[in-house]
């Protein structure tokens, strides 16, 4: 659903009354007339380069029963799955992924990552860690925004294309943040996508909308319409309304949520259906696939239920093949049509689990920061590898951990962003994109 309190965490209401007296239109909780106003003064005019795919499994995935299996360990390391080999030689992945099997020399592997020590995803997608209590007066310990924030703010896209969209996530862990309101993500789950369209669609007729507590909303669009319509002839603001309104009623943009419009067997291909441990898979990264051809410069997924205290191996039975399945749909259907080097693909969780069994339950894998994976694919960077890697029982990493900036830095290289590029955080002091942006040249 396309919400503010969503967007916000709020669940206060807004009166549509109020929320018009700004001007402005409900779509993913933000005023879009006010985003395009905000979005044109940066004045960045650049070709656009690339898009990213993110897939975050919510939870911390365990790197012992995926992509990183120890079979010759002891029995209380190795778990229940075997390894199956790939078409790479020497590549091995859990044998819940066969299809994946099939094209593993269309991803790498890095072995060794070391994401965070907390249940977020603010690592994942910024490449900062979750501040609890951040003071932007002091150079770092802002809370950073997200890969898709910066795209939206530092490269054009579309007139009437949304540049940054997130299907099922948190809404903190994916923030703008000091990049300014305007570059926050448009937000909906996958599960209920007609809903979305049929607000997009509505012009006149806010009531199913929820918005969030209105006067805090109305102080913050008030004062960016002030900060842009200084000097601004009331012919140029007209402008950027009807801006907005090409996003809101943009046949691109309803179409490209439409998951009706693909032919049942394509729906088939990604999996649908029923799926007890949150919203299926198959459908956000079909979603994932529609924005990105649509022209959509970043899309983030979440898939959820990885945080496997209890039950790990029964919840990968039931886990793995679903995803394993989208993931493949995924690959092939961008190779088929001529996207996979356009768009980069990177999966990942907020760490691995521990390579001992037993945590809460017998059959439970808890919390482990020391060692963890990431998954890379497209873009056209240099797949069918393993990087970096564990030690016998996956409990430490060997040589070089592979950090959440350097995967970053290499996105941001597809992307065609500077990473040494700097922004004012909310007191007025510059910060780089990435201080560490350093790009994985494994991967280049």
């Amino acid at each position: 659903m396309l919400t503010i309190d969503q967007l916000t965490g709020h669940g206060r209401t807004c009166s549509r009354r109020g929320f018009l007296q700004v001007g402005a239109l409900a779509l993913g909780g933000l005023g879009l007339d006010d985003i395009l106003r905000q979005r044109a003064m940066a004045g960045n005019r650049a070709s656009r380069p690339k898009s990213a795919i993110m897939i975050h499994l919510s939870g911390g995935p365990s790197h012992l029963d995926m992509y990183d299996m120890k079979p010759q360990a002891p029995a209380e390391y190795r778990g229940e799955f075997s390894p199956i080999s790939t078409n790479v030689p020497g590549m091995e992945i859990c044998e819940l992924m066969p299809l994946q099997a099939k094209i593993a020399d269309k991803f790498a592997i890095l072995r060794g990552a070391q994401i965070a020590n907390l249940h977020t995803g603010n690592m994942f997608y910024s490449g900062y860690p979750w501040q609890e209590n951040p003071r932007a007066s002091v150079p770092g310990e802002a809370r950073r925004p997200a890969v898709g924030s910066i795209a939206s703010r530092l490269r054009p896209g579309p007139k009437d294309i949304p540049p940054y969209v997130s299907i099922e996530n948190s809404p903190d862990w994916e923030r703008a943040y000091y990049a300014g309101i305007e570059h926050e993500p448009l937000r909906f789950g996958s599960s209920s996508p007609r809903e979305a369209i049929e607000n997009m669609g509505r012009r006149d007729n806010m009531g199913s909308l929820r918005l969030v507590d209105r006067e805090g909303l109305l102080r913050n669009l008030e004062s960016m319409r002030r900060d842009v319509e200084k000097g601004k002839t009331t012919r140029e603001t007209d402008g950027f309304r009807q801006r907005a309104l090409d996003i809101v009623t943009s046949s691109r943009v309803r179409d490209a949520f439409d998951l009706d419009k693909e032919p049942a067997d394509a729906r088939a291909r990604y999996g649908e259906g029923s799926f007890r441990h949150g919203p299926h898979p198959g459908r956000s990264l079909l979603l994932a696939r529609r924005l990105i051809e649509a022209g959509v410069s970043v899309v983030t997924v979440g898939v959820h239920n990885w945080d496997t205290h209890r039950e790990n191996f029964k919840t990968l039975r039931e886990q793995l093949p679903v995803l394993d399945k989208a993931l493949f749909a995924l690959m092939t259907d961008l190779a088929e049509r001529g996207l996979l080097d356009e768009v980069v693909i990177v999966m990942g969780g907020e760490f691995g689990r521990t390579p001992r069994i037993g945590d809460q339950t017998p059959d439970g894998r808890g919390h482990w920061p020391e060692a963890g994976f990431l998954w890379v694919a497209g873009g056209g960077l240099k797949t069918g590898q393993i990087i970096g890697a564990t030690d016998a029982r996956g409990e430490a990493i060997v040589g070089s951990p592979i950090g959440m900036k350097a995967v970053i830095a290499t996105i941001y290289k597809v992307l065609g962003i500077d990473a040494a590029a700097t922004i004012l955080d909310h007191n007025g002091r510059p910060q780089y994109v990435l201080d560490e942006r350093e790009p994985l040249s494994a991967l280049l």
